[in-house]
């Protein structure tokens, strides 16, 4: 029954992006920890239009004359931006330091101060694809648990099944991924919202609250939808062996190329993934295995050897390679992060 629950051995790709291209400051193949800042992006923090043609009340034809900076020009505090000549010259001048960000239609646009964006990964993993300018997918292995709606928001922490909320400190409940095995939700999410709780997992949720739940500030995942139904004994069953494991609340954007739906997901240790391949390495030879990252994202392959050692890579990491031969023939030295077995 748990089989039928709940997907080991599952690759996870999870793209960490920036809403605006940034920088991006991780490389291909590198292990980030949860919380790994993995691109920025520097904005202005606010605007300010100079309606030229407008408040000088003068014709187009003049307003090369008055305006006195280009797009693109940086400015600094107190300097011209515009000016009116004749007998009562009007001048509007930079308000403080920023930059000419445009020069249309009459007006001049100044952008002032500055604002810090970061890609923040949500989970632990290599990453396995660089997304140029925006951030990179994240590869993790694990368990998961598939869910039938999310609030659209994610969420991490160590998994606690809660029966009653009231029989709990409410510091007991902090940053925990709170699973409600016997309440209804409604009842106690003002309690759950002020103990700081990291996220919420409930069976099911009343059809006729949908807008609450999904305009909620806690992350939110419901593993059957909507509904009148109770969890079954056998799902209670696999929530306690996995309660106490780190879980990450995925609910934000469908996740993985080939299964949309939302889910809980229980990341094998880095530490447990190396010591499998310490005891299991002689078994992979044969085995094949999909590529995680440029230029070979997503085609197939063979691993034909395993060399003893590990070598140091273009970035300067050392690192476990084994010999693929792709399925063009070409044959490679790959990373062993970078792929994904498929089978033994």
């Amino acid at each position: 029954m748990k089989k039928d629950l709940i997907q080991e051995n599952f690759s996870l790709i999870h793209a960490v992006k920036l809403p605006v291209p940034g920088k991006v400051l991780v490389h291909l193949g590198q292990k980030i920890d949860r919380g790994s800042v993995i691109a920025e992006a520097v904005l202005p923090d606010r605007f300010q239009v100079f309606d030229v043609l407008n408040h000088f009340r003068i014709d187009t034809r003049d307003m090369e004359f008055c305006i006195k900076r280009l797009a693109g020009e940086d400015v600094q505090k107190g300097d011209v931006i515009a000016r009116k000549p004749g007998l009562v010259s009007r001048i509007f001048r930079a308000p403080e330091a920023g930059k000419v960000v445009s020069v249309r239609d009459g007006r001049v646009t100044l952008a002032m101060g500055e604002r810090h964006l970061e890609a923040v990964s949500p989970i632990a993993g290599v990453v396995a694809e660089i997304i140029p300018g925006l951030g990179a997918q994240i590869f993790a292995r694990g368990s998961k648990l598939n869910a039938a709606w999310g609030n659209g928001k994610i969420a991490s922490g160590s998994l606690l099944l809660v029966d009653q909320v009231k029989n709990f400190d409410q510091k007991d409940l902090v940053e925990k991924v709170v699973v409600l095995t016997n309440e209804r939700l409604l009842d106690v999410m003002t309690i759950l919202e002020q103990a700081g709780v990291a996220g919420v997992v409930v069976w099911a949720l009343d059809p006729l609250q949908a807008d609450r739940f999904e305009n909620g500030s806690v992350p939110l995942l419901s593993l059957a939808g909507f509904g009148d139904s109770e969890i079954s004994s056998a799902m209670i069953a696999v929530l306690k062996e996995l309660e106490g494991k780190t879980a990450y609340l995925l609910a934000h954007e469908p996740f993985n190329r080939d299964d949309q739906k939302a889910a809980l997901f229980f990341p094998v240790e880095q530490n447990q993934a190396m010591g499998l391949f310490e005891t299991e390495q002689k078994s992979l030879l044969g085995s094949q295995v999909r590529f995680w990252g440029s230029p070979y994202f997503g085609s197939l392959g063979e691993i034909i050897e395993i060399p003893d050692e590990e070598e140091r890579l273009g970035s300067g990491i050392l690192s476990k390679v084994v010999v693929v031969r792709r399925a063009e023939e070409s044959v490679i030295r790959v990373p062993l992060e970078n792929l994904e077995i498929l089978s033994f």
